[in-house]
């Protein structure tokens, strides 16, 4: 996890220590060839990206570009080490961490590229987009977006002679459902449904669903509320009724991998992890997309999305802003689509339809790529991204708490209010 503090501090030593670099933009771009760095994290989004990369080499042939994929949970302490050191890749991935390393100056501002070669914002996720403007600079161009769904194995149902669902579904429609599969199994470490528990993503859903809302105008976290307290309550129904794993069991539960092997039969997952659905050694329409159940006529997801963007030390910016732009152009979210990335923040037709060419073996995708958006709300660590370094914190020692019956309802969402009040109230 990112410590907020640390990035302040290295990448003003990095500001400091780049100086002429970061501080007026300069390039020693040339006429001779380039090399440029490209830093990710995500394996399985690697062969859509390197597609993308080649195609660009292709059309470039003097500037060649070297792709660095760091497992995630060393991404960003790799990333600050070298920024810090005046160095690091010239064009990388970047989340809503991005406020932290734009104050820093170590991220260059790419409005005058944008205005250069006519870049229109608006074909990309608007809620994305701003996500990478500060104080009214763009520092990046959306690569992608996230949807949820909840997948289910249908081989499973049919196996079960369980009746698959149809169209939008209500949560007491899923708990029955549920109900129905977990009567048919026999293995003990079967489980008919996955949902997500925490504070990135299941539990705020379902807050949010219910109508809650994560501050009010005058910044006070909103969770200590009938909303939050409900969305709890949900939650540990799920897991009374054993239709879930045990939450305090669950941290290396893969939903994913459990979905394929059919040892659980219904999963929320994120549309990052649909490829890996797709690539599974399993039949056409085995994996059936469905939206997230409906309470009282409403379903909400949460989404976030990468930008590229550009480093202030590059030494090649002209070459890097021609990698961005291709790379997030339609050609290039394209290529990223059919090599098995996730959903492109590229809204252009094309664009969608080859992402669901790419996983045209999961069923009703199609219905969630139009729907999904619909019923979007930005992450709570999107929207506030100090909420990133207490996270792991609220998950095990309040959530957590809650869930293994060491807290009650009513003490877990003042106390979940609290921490966020002091973390985002600084």
């Amino acid at each position: 996890m990112i410590n907020k503090k640390k990035i302040l501090v290295t990448v003003a030593i990095t500001a400091l220590s780049a100086g002429a670099v970061a501080g007026c933009g300069s390039s020693d771009d040339g006429d001779g060839p380039v090399t440029l760095n490209l830093m990710i994290w995500d394996p399985a989004q690697k062969p859509g990206v390197q597609k993308a990369v080649d195609a660009f080499m292709a059309e470039n042939k003097d500037i060649k570009v070297e792709l660095e994929q760091v497992p995630q949970d060393q991404y960003y302490t790799k990333l600050d080490s070298a920024l810090s050191a005046g160095e690091g890749p010239d064009v990388m991935w970047q989340s809503s961490r991005i406020p932290f390393y734009v104050k820093g100056g170590v991220i260059e501002p790419l409005d005058s590229y944008i205005e250069k070669d006519k870049i229109d914002l608006g074909n990309y996720s608007e809620q994305i987009t701003k996500l990478y403007n500060i104080d009214g600079k763009q520092y990046g161009i959306p690569k992608d977006q996230d949807l949820w769904a909840m997948v289910i194995n249908t081989k499973v149902f049919n196996d079960f002679g369980v009746k698959i669902p149809e169209g939008e579904w209500t949560w007491d429609d899923m708990l029955a459902t549920a109900k129905e599969i977990k009567a048919k199994q026999t293995k003990s470490t079967d489980r008919p449904l996955h949902y997500d528990f925490g504070i990135w993503n299941g539990y705020p859903s379902i807050f949010r669903t219910l109508g809650g809302e994560f501050f009010n105008a005058e910044m006070k976290a909103g969770f200590d509320s009938e909303q939050g307290k409900k969305a709890l309550e949900l939650i540990e129904n799920l897991q009374k009724e054993g239709l879930i794993n045990e939450i305090s069991n669950s941290a290396d539960f893969d939903p994913v991998s459990s979905l394929i092997s059919g040892s659980v039969s219904m999963a929320y997952i994120p549309s990052w992890n649909f490829s890996l659905l797709q690539k599974a050694d399993a039949p056409a329409n085995t994996f059936k997309l469905m939206p997230l159940p409906s309470i009282n006529g409403k379903w909400m997801m949460d989404t976030n999305g990468l930008s590229y963007v550009m480093s202030a030390n590059s030494k090649h910016k002209e070459a890097s802003w021609k990698l961005i732009k291709f790379l997030t152009s339609d050609k290039g979210a394209e290529l990223h689509a059919e090599g098995g990335a996730a959903l492109p923040a590229n809204n252009s037709a094309a664009v969608q339809e080859a992402f669901a060419k790419a996983n045209s073996n999961l069923a009703d995708l199609d219905y969630i790529l139009k729907e999904g958006p619909k019923h979007t709300y930005l992450r709570i660590s999107t929207q506030y991204p100090a909420v990133r370094s207490i996270a792991p914190k609220i998950n095990s020692d309040i959530l957590g708490a809650y869930y293994t019956g060491k807290m009650s309802v009513d003490d877990t969402v003042k106390n979940l209010d609290k921490a966020l009040n002091e973390v985002v109230n600084k």
